[in-house]
């Protein structure tokens, strides 16, 4: 009988190793999220200004994007109620508020936040990834000295894309 040689060995080595039934798993070193405001494209990656924490004891999730070094320009979507993939909405007029959007800009003179739209997760593996879709209408409220009545401004936020790892929280205490 002939010694096996190395070479054969390997070739079984990676014939039985590759015949595994694989598990899709998200990169996680990807972390991304990108949209466009009014048209515009934003977009953040890498998991140090995209990440996303779950909070157990409130049953939400929040997925932010930091979209430049300083902070000072940022996105915020936090679902309510979360019960991973499916789809969550925000409508004020008919008080569907399961998903919440807030976008600041030092370019920008206030906060906006969303007041109608929708969040589609896609992927979720509880503890360690979610991936999904957003699009919303933001307004802004701009008050003016003298003026008790302030001036709504609305920018759309559309083709929203965003995928991210998932930061384990530790419990809230009141």
């Amino acid at each position: 009988m002939k010694p096996i040689s190395f070479s054969a060995l390997l070739l079984l080595i990676i014939l039985t190793t590759g015949s595994c039934k694989k598990i899709p798993v998200m990169n996680n070193t990807n972390s991304i999220i990108s949209f466009k405001v009014d048209g515009v494209l934003k977009e953040a990656k890498g998991k140090q200004n995209v990440f996303s924490a779950y909070v157990k004891e409130e049953n939400a999730m929040m997925i932010i994007g930091n979209l430049d070094a300083t902070g000072d320009q940022q996105i915020a979507l936090t679902i309510t109620n979360f019960h991973g993939v499916g789809e969550y909405y925000a409508d004020e007029e008919t008080n569907m508020e399961d998903f919440g959007g807030m976008y600041t800009s030092s370019e920008l003179e206030q906060s906006y936040y969303s007041t109608k739209g929708k969040i589609k997760i896609t992927e979720y593996t509880e503890g360690k990834s979610i991936k999904g879709e957003f699009q919303f209408d933001g307004v802004a409220a701009i008050f003016v000295i003298g003026n008790t009545n302030p001036t709504e401004v609305t920018k759309v936020f559309s083709e929203g894309k965003f995928q991210t790892i998932i930061i384990p929280t530790p419990a809230m205490t009141p």
